[in-house]
C-alpha cells in the first residue's frame, strides 16, 4: 500500500477535514499503528494521529460506525517503504 492511500484511509476514518502530514510523519503513524495490530481503538489511532502531526481539524459525529478501523490498521501494517 502506498503513503498517499494511507493518508487517505486514515483522512476517512477519523473524518478529517485539514491536515498536513509529512510522509515521515505518515510512516510514524503506520509504525506506531503497527503496534496496536488489530486492538486499536479510534480512540487510539487519533491519539497517534495527534502525537505525530499536532492539531488537525475533522468532523465531529456521534454513533460513528468503527468497522473501517480493522481495514485501516490492516492497510497500515502493508505500507511499503
Amino acid at each position: 500500500m502506498s503513503i498517499e492511500n494511507l493518508k487517505k484511509e486514515i483522512e476517512t476514518a477519523l473524518l478529517i477535514t485539514d491536515w498536513s502530514p509529512t510522509e515521515a510523519d505518515l510512516k510514524e503513524i503506520s509504525r506506531r499503528m503497527k503496534v496496536f495490530g488489530s486492538s486499536a481503538s479510534k480512540g487510539d489511532i487519533e491519539k497517534i494521529v495527534y502525537d505525530v502531526v499536532g492539531p488537525y481539524e475533522c468532523m465531529s459525529m456521534e454513533g460513528v460506525d468503527n468497522t473501517d478501523l480493522t481495514t485501516l490498521l490492516l492497510l497500515a501494517t502493508k505500507v511499503t517503504r
